[in-house]
Protein backbone atom coordinates (compact mmCIF):
# COMPACT_ATOMS: atom_id res chain seq x y z
CA UNK A 1 0.00 0.00 0.00
CA UNK A 2 0.89 3.56 -1.13
CA UNK A 3 1.65 5.93 2.04
CA UNK A 4 0.49 9.38 1.18
CA UNK A 5 2.84 11.41 -0.14
CA UNK A 6 2.91 14.15 3.02
CA UNK A 7 3.66 11.06 5.79
CA UNK A 8 6.19 9.48 3.68
CA UNK A 9 9.06 10.30 6.50
CA UNK A 10 7.02 8.08 9.03
CA UNK A 11 5.30 5.51 6.76
CA UNK A 12 6.64 2.13 8.71
CA UNK A 13 4.67 3.22 11.61
CA UNK A 14 1.73 4.76 9.46
CA UNK A 15 1.94 1.05 7.80
CA UNK A 16 1.89 -0.40 10.92
CA UNK A 17 -1.35 1.10 12.42
CA UNK A 18 -3.04 0.84 8.93
CA UNK A 19 -2.77 -2.95 9.42
CA UNK A 20 -3.84 -3.11 13.21
CA UNK A 21 -6.37 -1.72 11.31
CA UNK A 22 -7.14 -4.95 9.04
CA UNK A 23 -6.65 -6.75 12.31
CA UNK A 24 -9.83 -5.13 14.07
CA UNK A 25 -11.71 -5.34 10.67
CA UNK A 26 -11.48 -8.93 11.03
CA UNK A 27 -12.32 -9.32 14.93
CA UNK A 28 -15.60 -7.45 13.74
CA UNK A 29 -16.48 -9.92 11.99
CA UNK A 30 -15.23 -12.55 14.43
CA UNK A 31 -17.58 -10.94 16.82
CA UNK A 32 -20.73 -11.52 14.66
CA UNK A 33 -20.14 -14.65 13.97
CA UNK A 34 -19.55 -15.77 18.05
CA UNK A 35 -22.72 -13.81 18.64
CA UNK A 36 -24.90 -15.20 15.46
CA UNK A 37 -23.39 -18.51 15.03
CA UNK A 38 -22.36 -20.25 18.57
CA UNK A 39 -24.27 -20.92 21.63
CA UNK A 40 -24.29 -17.18 22.73
CA UNK A 41 -28.22 -17.73 22.29
CA UNK A 42 -27.59 -19.72 25.62
CA UNK A 43 -26.63 -16.35 27.50
CA UNK A 44 -29.93 -16.18 28.61
CA UNK A 45 -29.64 -18.86 31.33
CA UNK A 46 -27.92 -16.52 33.53
CA UNK A 47 -29.81 -14.52 35.81
CA UNK A 48 -31.31 -11.47 34.24
CA UNK A 49 -30.01 -9.30 36.78
CA UNK A 50 -26.76 -9.86 36.04
CA UNK A 51 -27.07 -11.41 32.36
CA UNK A 52 -25.84 -7.71 30.81
CA UNK A 53 -22.17 -8.33 32.46
CA UNK A 54 -21.81 -11.18 29.94
CA UNK A 55 -23.84 -9.16 26.97
CA UNK A 56 -20.89 -6.16 28.13
CA UNK A 57 -18.13 -8.59 26.44
CA UNK A 58 -20.02 -8.83 23.18
CA UNK A 59 -21.04 -4.72 23.27
CA UNK A 60 -17.63 -3.28 24.33
CA UNK A 61 -15.74 -5.67 22.20
CA UNK A 62 -16.98 -5.32 19.33
CA UNK A 63 -17.42 -1.62 19.67
CA UNK A 64 -14.06 -1.25 20.09
CA UNK A 65 -13.17 -3.31 16.97
CA UNK A 66 -15.98 -1.12 14.99
CA UNK A 67 -14.56 2.39 16.15
CA UNK A 68 -10.67 0.87 15.70
CA UNK A 69 -10.79 -0.33 12.30
CA UNK A 70 -12.94 2.56 10.91
CA UNK A 71 -10.21 5.30 12.75
CA UNK A 72 -6.59 3.71 11.67
CA UNK A 73 -7.93 2.47 8.28
CA UNK A 74 -9.05 6.07 7.70
CA UNK A 75 -5.55 7.60 7.93
CA UNK A 76 -4.27 6.96 4.85
CA UNK A 77 -7.01 8.64 2.82
CA UNK A 78 -9.23 10.78 5.15
CA UNK A 79 -7.65 14.32 4.71
CA UNK A 80 -10.65 16.08 6.21
CA UNK A 81 -10.03 14.11 9.35
CA UNK A 82 -6.37 13.54 9.63
CA UNK A 83 -5.18 16.88 7.67
CA UNK A 84 -1.85 16.57 9.39
CA UNK A 85 0.23 14.06 11.43
CA UNK A 86 -0.30 15.77 14.45
CA UNK A 87 -4.24 15.63 13.89
CA UNK A 88 -3.48 11.79 13.75
CA UNK A 89 -1.82 11.15 17.38
CA UNK A 90 -4.59 13.74 18.44
CA UNK A 91 -7.66 11.93 17.13
CA UNK A 92 -6.93 9.01 19.58
CA UNK A 93 -6.30 10.64 22.75
CA UNK A 94 -9.78 10.15 25.58
CA UNK A 95 -10.79 6.50 23.24
CA UNK A 96 -10.28 3.25 23.09
CA UNK A 97 -6.33 3.42 22.58
CA UNK A 98 -5.65 5.22 25.94
CA UNK A 99 -7.98 2.94 28.53
CA UNK A 100 -11.42 5.03 28.30
CA UNK A 101 -13.39 1.39 28.69
CA UNK A 102 -13.58 -0.93 31.45
CA UNK A 103 -10.90 -3.46 31.31
CA UNK A 104 -12.60 -5.41 33.64
CA UNK A 105 -15.28 -6.22 30.97
CA UNK A 106 -14.41 -9.84 30.27
CA UNK A 107 -13.14 -10.75 33.75
CA UNK A 108 -15.98 -10.07 34.92
CA UNK A 109 -18.39 -11.90 32.12
CA UNK A 110 -16.04 -15.35 32.92
CA UNK A 111 -17.33 -14.61 36.63
CA UNK A 112 -20.86 -14.51 36.19
CA UNK A 113 -20.76 -17.28 34.32
CA UNK A 114 -18.77 -19.56 36.60
CA UNK A 115 -21.18 -18.64 38.90
CA UNK A 116 -24.11 -19.32 37.59
CA UNK A 117 -22.52 -22.56 36.10
CA UNK A 118 -23.32 -21.74 32.27
CA UNK A 119 -20.48 -22.76 29.94
CA UNK A 120 -20.63 -20.89 27.05
CA UNK A 121 -17.66 -21.33 24.61
CA UNK A 122 -18.80 -18.26 22.72
CA UNK A 123 -18.09 -16.02 25.52
CA UNK A 124 -14.65 -17.87 26.44
CA UNK A 125 -13.85 -16.63 22.71
CA UNK A 126 -15.19 -13.19 22.82
CA UNK A 127 -13.10 -12.83 26.28
CA UNK A 128 -10.03 -13.96 24.62
CA UNK A 129 -10.76 -11.92 21.75
CA UNK A 130 -11.64 -8.98 23.91
CA UNK A 131 -7.97 -9.80 25.40
CA UNK A 132 -6.40 -10.00 21.99
CA UNK A 133 -7.64 -6.82 21.23
CA UNK A 134 -6.41 -4.84 24.00
CA UNK A 135 -3.05 -5.56 22.66
CA UNK A 136 -3.37 -4.23 19.53
CA UNK A 137 -4.23 -1.12 21.65
CA UNK A 138 -1.22 -1.20 23.01
CA UNK A 139 0.64 -1.89 19.88
CA UNK A 140 -0.97 1.73 18.80
CA UNK A 141 -0.41 3.34 21.80
CA UNK A 142 3.51 2.54 21.15
CA UNK A 143 3.55 3.79 17.44
CA UNK A 144 1.73 6.49 18.34
CA UNK A 145 4.07 7.31 20.56
CA UNK A 146 6.86 6.83 18.36
CA UNK A 147 4.84 8.88 15.65
CA UNK A 148 5.16 11.60 18.42
CA UNK A 149 8.98 11.42 18.74
CA UNK A 150 9.22 12.03 15.08
CA UNK A 151 10.59 14.80 13.14
CA UNK A 152 7.77 15.13 11.23
CA UNK A 153 5.25 15.90 14.38
CA UNK A 154 7.94 18.12 16.29
CA UNK A 155 8.01 20.46 13.01
CA UNK A 156 4.44 20.83 12.60
CA UNK A 157 4.15 21.90 16.72
CA UNK A 158 7.30 24.41 16.34
CA UNK A 159 9.35 21.81 18.88
CA UNK A 160 12.94 22.01 17.84
CA UNK A 161 14.43 19.07 15.46
CA UNK A 162 17.47 17.69 17.14
CA UNK A 163 19.62 16.86 14.66
CA UNK A 164 22.38 14.06 14.59
CA UNK A 165 25.76 16.31 14.13
CA UNK A 166 28.80 14.97 12.97
CA UNK A 167 32.22 15.76 14.24
CA UNK A 168 34.85 15.19 11.27
CA UNK A 169 38.37 14.80 11.58
CA UNK A 170 41.12 14.87 9.38
CA UNK A 171 44.60 14.23 9.36
CA UNK A 172 47.19 13.67 6.52
CA UNK A 173 46.10 16.31 4.14
CA UNK A 174 47.66 19.59 4.22
CA UNK A 175 45.79 21.05 1.78
CA UNK A 176 42.40 22.85 1.62
CA UNK A 177 40.86 20.45 -0.27
CA UNK A 178 40.49 16.47 -0.04
CA UNK A 179 41.04 14.11 -2.18
CA UNK A 180 38.94 11.49 -1.61
CA UNK A 181 40.76 8.83 -3.76
CA UNK A 182 44.26 9.85 -2.08
CA UNK A 183 46.24 7.49 0.20
CA UNK A 184 47.69 9.93 2.74
CA UNK A 185 44.25 11.52 3.92
CA UNK A 186 41.75 9.87 6.73
CA UNK A 187 38.69 11.51 7.77
CA UNK A 188 36.69 9.97 10.59
CA UNK A 189 32.80 10.51 11.50
CA UNK A 190 31.98 10.14 15.06
CA UNK A 191 28.21 11.02 15.55
CA UNK A 192 27.66 12.37 18.75
CA UNK A 193 24.57 9.93 20.02
CA UNK A 194 25.22 6.62 20.68
CA UNK A 195 21.89 4.44 22.24
CA UNK A 196 22.76 2.76 25.36
CA UNK A 197 23.07 -1.48 25.08
CA UNK A 198 20.50 -1.67 27.46
CA UNK A 199 17.60 -1.45 24.95
CA UNK A 200 19.23 -4.11 23.45
CA UNK A 201 20.00 -6.58 26.27
CA UNK A 202 15.70 -5.65 26.94
CA UNK A 203 15.01 -7.35 23.22
CA UNK A 204 17.35 -9.99 23.96
CA UNK A 205 15.64 -11.00 27.03
CA UNK A 206 11.99 -10.62 25.48
CA UNK A 207 13.58 -12.93 23.14
CA UNK A 208 14.30 -15.70 25.05
CA UNK A 209 11.57 -15.66 27.54
CA UNK A 210 9.50 -17.78 25.29
CA UNK A 211 6.38 -15.80 24.70
CA UNK A 212 4.07 -15.83 22.23
CA UNK A 213 4.61 -14.23 19.35
CA UNK A 214 1.78 -11.58 19.56
CA UNK A 215 3.36 -10.40 23.26
CA UNK A 216 6.90 -10.79 22.36
CA UNK A 217 6.12 -8.13 19.35
CA UNK A 218 3.73 -5.85 21.56
CA UNK A 219 7.09 -5.92 24.69
CA UNK A 220 9.74 -5.35 21.82
CA UNK A 221 7.69 -2.36 20.11
CA UNK A 222 7.64 -1.12 23.54
CA UNK A 223 11.22 -0.90 24.06
CA UNK A 224 11.61 0.25 20.75
CA UNK A 225 9.76 3.06 21.49
CA UNK A 226 11.38 3.85 24.74
CA UNK A 227 14.62 3.81 22.82
CA UNK A 228 13.57 6.40 20.36
CA UNK A 229 11.92 8.63 23.30
CA UNK A 230 15.66 8.14 24.70
CA UNK A 231 16.99 10.02 21.53
CA UNK A 232 14.62 12.56 21.32
CA UNK A 233 14.80 13.76 24.80
CA UNK A 234 11.08 12.68 25.81
CA UNK A 235 12.72 9.51 27.76
CA UNK A 236 11.00 10.76 31.12
CA UNK A 237 7.33 10.29 30.36
CA UNK A 238 8.01 7.48 28.00
CA UNK A 239 9.23 5.61 30.75
CA UNK A 240 6.51 6.16 32.53
CA UNK A 241 4.62 4.97 29.66
CA UNK A 242 6.60 1.69 29.33
CA UNK A 243 6.26 0.81 32.69
CA UNK A 244 2.13 1.09 32.60
CA UNK A 245 2.36 -0.68 29.16
CA UNK A 246 4.56 -3.54 30.41
CA UNK A 247 3.20 -4.37 33.64
CA UNK A 248 1.76 -7.51 33.24
CA UNK A 249 5.52 -8.72 32.32
CA UNK A 250 7.31 -6.91 34.85
CA UNK A 251 9.62 -9.52 36.09
CA UNK A 252 10.84 -10.13 31.79
CA UNK A 253 12.42 -6.50 32.53
CA UNK A 254 13.13 -6.45 36.37
CA UNK A 255 16.68 -6.89 35.74
CA UNK A 256 16.86 -3.26 33.70
CA UNK A 257 15.29 -1.48 35.88
CA UNK A 258 17.80 -0.07 37.82
CA UNK A 259 19.62 0.83 34.54
CA UNK A 260 16.61 2.26 32.99
CA UNK A 261 15.81 4.41 36.14
CA UNK A 262 19.50 6.12 35.84
CA UNK A 263 18.77 7.05 32.16
CA UNK A 264 16.33 9.26 33.64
Amino acid sequence: MEIRKDLESVAPYISRLISVGEEFRAFDKDWSHLKNQEDFRFVSRVPYEKRHKVEAVYADGRDMAIYMYDALLSINSDFSRYPTLTAIVEAFKNTWVYGSYDPEVPNVASDVCVEHDVDLWSVKQMVALFKKQEQLLAAVRVTLQMLQNSDLYKMENGIPVMKQEANIQVSGNSGSSININSSGATASVTVNYNEPTIFADMISAIKSNDLDNETEKVLIDNVQALAASHQSGGFKEAYKDFMQNVSAHITVFSPFISGLAALL
